[in-house]
């Protein structure tokens, strides 16, 4: 009825091609990093602790831009089954199954309790899970669809709070901050400064904001405005831009974001 997957990456892979799920509505969650998904000629930009769904029979893919590093669950869920959905009556799985058709937004904020509830249904169908825990093969699929049942019902919350919202003021400042000074090295603690907060409680609150430490966040917005400037400037001129230390170590952050050589990058898309 469902498959589940998710991708842990420390670089950046190829990018997903146009696909679809004939019977099936996809949802993903992005507990950590960026991704851009395409769907009927739109692009979503997601940021960490975003969740994003597609609906069945509805093309989509990373919009020509690889999949981003960091980690990414999705969710691949029959809807036309029509016997014993998730072990619910009639009534409510035909409700659940329209509400799912129906979220109001594409594009939204997940529920905190997604990761945890994801991560152990991970956990529940890994090999080294079932030896860990060794609970019998019942108790594992109530488990599981227990679970399951509130990852959806959290979501159909969580889609009628509205679209992603943006960052609070307090992180306004900071990410105006940044903005502003991307020619120069990362440094976390003129941001918690920035923020008025401890250096500790400022990376947990930029990271559960943004979805992704304060530290790489700066370095993705460098590539972000790398991209735009390599279409005019070379790849030395661009590094200095940008304040990294050499144009080799430039070229290899690039790469690891973006699976691009910044001259070949500058080849196709410069003037």
């Amino acid at each position: 009825m469902f498959t589940l997957g998710r991708y842990q990456q420390a670089a950046s892979l190829s990018g997903l091609r146009p696909h679809s799920h004939r019977d099936a509505i996809e949802i993903c969650f992005l507990e950590r990093g960026e991704q851009t998904y395409r769907v009927a000629g739109f692009a979503y930009r997601l940021h960490g602790n975003d969740q994003f769904f597609t609906l069945p029979g509805e093309v989509h893919d990373t919009a020509n831009l690889p999949q981003e590093r960091g980690i990414l669950y999705w969710i691949i869920l029959k809807l036309e089954t029509r016997k014993n959905f998730l072990g619910l009556s009639e009534p409510l799985a035909s409700w659940l199954k329209q509400e799912l058709r129906r979220m109001p937004t594409r594009h939204f904020r997940a529920h905190p309790d997604i990761a945890p509830i994801l991560a152990e249904m991970i956990d529940l169908l890994s090999k080294k899970g079932r030896q860990r825990k060794k609970a019998p093969l019942p108790l594992r699929q109530l488990r599981l669809q227990s679970l399951l049942l509130q990852y959806l019902t959290l979501t159909v919350e969580a889609s009628h709070q509205g679209a992603r919202g943006s960052a609070s003021p307090l992180m306004q400042r900071v990410l105006q901050y940044i903005e502003k000074h991307l020619d120069e090295p990362v440094h976390v603690p003129r941001l918690a400064e920035i923020a008025r907060l401890s250096e500790s409680r400022f990376k947990a609150r930029f990271k559960r904001e943004m979805g992704v430490p304060p530290a790489e966040f700066w370095l993705r917005q460098k590539i972000e405005r790398a991209s735009i400037l390599l279409k005019t400037l070379n790849v030395t001129e661009v590094a200095h831009e940008l304040g990294f230390s050499s144009s080799q170590y430039f070229a290899t952050v690039f790469k690891r974001y973006t699976l691009a050589n910044p001259s070949r990058f500058r080849q196709r898309y410069g003037t």
